[in-house]
């Protein structure tokens, strides 16, 4: 007799484990996280790349020197540089900035100085 209880005893926890256990581990509602931090950075990148900082200065009738449509490409650049998925880097815009100061040099030595092989000199030494 007490093996019978002790045997249906045994029978009973040992189902009622199985019937619990497979409850716990089953998802009663499937589990959904929702994440803003992406749509945040987007929104960010958004605000980086606005070309309303450079469409003034680079309107056609703004930029009749060269040194102004330099400007326009480093400022372009530059905006162009910033964000998670930019396309262009620091080094292209350093490129653009150093061929916009060489004219700038080169136009000041031809204006100011009588002597502009020498003024080329100074500034390409310095450079």
């Amino acid at each position: 007799m007490e093996i019978g209880i002790s045997l249906l005893v045994g029978l009973v926890i040992g189902i009622g484990s199985t019937i619990i256990g497979t409850n716990i581990t089953k998802p009663k509602t499937p589990l959904v996280i929702e994440d803003k931090t992406s749509q945040e950075q987007q929104e960010i990148i958004k605000q980086l790349t606005d070309l309303d900082v450079i469409k003034e200065l680079c309107k056609p009738e703004n930029t009749t020197k060269i040194e102004d449509r330099l400007l326009c490409r480093e400022l372009t650049c530059l905006v162009y540089s910033r964000g998670i998925d930019s396309q262009t880097s620091g080094k292209s815009c350093e490129e653009i900035s150093n061929l916009s100061n060489s004219v700038v040099l080169l136009e000041y030595c031809k204006t100011k100085m009588e002597n502009s092989t020498e003024c080329y000199d100074v500034f390409w030494r310095r450079k």
